[in-house]
């Protein structure tokens, strides 16, 4: 069974919006994969709220928001 989301993406990202299926059981960091997004370059919001990458995806909408640091 598959999951729909809707995925935004920030922070100079070459899109900005992704509506797609994953399969029941996938993980954020799965996600990120589809995506060729690596996983210590961002943050996956869901409700706002960060949640860890190895979480079980849920339906919805998620934000991906890269992480910039400089020194």
């Amino acid at each position: 069974m598959a999951i729909r989301l809707k995925v935004r993406f920030i922070g100079g990202f070459d899109r900005d919006y992704e509506e797609l299926s994953i399969d029941e059981g996938s993980t954020y960091v799965d996600l990120l994969n589809i995506f060729n997004i690596n996983p210590e370059t961002v943050i996956v919001l869901k409700d706002g709220k960060p949640v860890p990458i190895d979480d079980k995806v849920e339906k919805g909408e998620i934000k991906v928001l890269r992480v910039i640091s400089g020194g």
